[in-house]
């Protein structure tokens, strides 16, 4: 199946793009507001009776995604989307070692989808699960929301959370402070901490007709998602091993000369990292390469103008670029650098584009520091 090529491409080019910002938390509300019209609910076949699950689409033109144990063997199950429309679905992959599916229904128009950012949560992080509970007291609990943290993440990936979830939720999303997937819930017990959800990378080990350009993308993410792991878990030497070890078999990949680069900024080896990034952007140019660069010729080698080039760089590149956060950091991490040049109308400029984007996005505490900026400099 081409989509499951298309698919893996998809998580291997997004992987690297939220690794190096500072995570500033969206606001709850808005989360909801954006992530919740993408999730389903899901009747599944059992006999003389029916299973009810969640999933959430993943792509716009109709492909969804949930759990193994909620689909079963059945080819045919019942998708009811959050615009009250219902679909009959057919289950086009699956894998019951990883429990996940995919099912995939034909609407007659593009449907509002989740980004995926395989890059793994840390032990500690607020996350967010979207998902329809069904009690028998009360029915099916469509699109309920409840937060909590990771906990605990296993040798596997596996997630542990706080969130509340119980029957009827698996297979629905488990979302970071950006509102991207970082996990399917696969289980959980009302009232404890344990509950479960398959991280997303494990999406590349659902069955499909791969080229072979998509088994490299599968063979490049797995890379990605050890690496980023042992990073989140703070083993930066051996996130250092992982992701050379990727650069060696396919050394013309970015994405891994991109995490080497993140990994040597922070063990302190600056001109490994700059060659590191600078390979990134010589094979592809791209904002979160060029935001990368920007932040170590900040931060640590100190040269300003070369940070306020590559910052420039990164938002000309793409002005859709990364997650909203960090292109909002673009312009306010070059206000920063402004303000240090001397360069006040500049840098009050950029602290606008910052807030603006910040209020766009419903990062309130963002806003609130662009805004302070302004203040300060307009006051001067």
């Amino acid at each position: 199946m081409k989509l499951l090529s298309k698919t893996v491409t998809v998580v291997n080019s997004i992987a690297i793009a939220l690794v190096a910002h500072v995570a500033f938390a969206l606001d709850p509300a808005t989360i909801y507001q954006r992530s919740s019209p993408a999730v389903a609910v899901i009747v599944a076949p059992d006999g003389k009776s029916f299973d009810l699950g969640s999933g959430f689409i993943f792509n716009p033109k109709g492909f969804i995604l949930t759990n193994y144990h909620v689909v079963g063997n059945n080819r045919k199950v019942w998708i009811k989307l959050a615009d009250g429309s219902v679909y009959q679905g057919t289950v086009v992959s699956r894998n019951p070692n990883v429990d996940l599916a995919v099912i995939q229904i034909q609407p007659k128009k593009p449907l509002p989808s989740l980004k995926i950012q395989s890059v793994p949560p840390q032990i500690g992080q607020k996350v967010y699960a979207i998902g329809n509970p069904s009690p028998k007291s009360t029915g099916v609990l469509e699109r309920s929301f409840s937060d909590g943290i990771v906990s605990r993440i296993d040798g596997s990936g596996r997630i542990q959370f706080t969130a509340s979830v119980t029957f009827g939720s698996s297979g629905g999303p488990l979302l970071n402070e950006d509102g991207y997937v970082v996990g399917v819930v696969s289980s959980g017990a009302p009232g404890t901490n344990f509950n479960f959800a398959v991280p997303i990378g494990a999406i590349n080990a659902l069955p499909g007709q791969r080229s072979p350009a998509g088994v490299k993308a599968q063979q490049i993410s797995s890379y990605l998602t050890v690496g980023l792991l042992q990073f989140r878990q703070n083993n930066f030497q051996k996130a250092l091993q992982v992701f050379s070890a990727g650069i060696q078999r396919y050394p013309s990949d970015p994405l891994l000369y991109s995490n080497r680069g993140i990994t040597k900024h922070v063990l302190r080896d600056y001109q490994g990292a700059l060659e590191d990034f600078a390979h990134s952007i010589q094979l592809r140019p791209t904002s979160t390469a060029y935001f990368n660069r920007a932040r170590l010729y900040a931060s640590e080698l100190k040269q300003p103008q070369q940070a306020i080039r590559d910052y420039s760089e990164a938002i000309r590149i793409n002005q859709n670029w990364g997650s909203s956060i960090t292109f909002g950091d673009a312009f306010y991490n070059r206000g920063l650098i402004q303000v240090q040049q001397g360069n006040k109308g500049a840098a009050i400029a950029d602290f606008k584009k910052a807030a603006k984007i910040y209020s766009q996005f419903g990062n309130q505490e963002r806003y609130r520091a662009a805004l302070d900026q302004i203040t300060l400099l307009t006051a001067e």
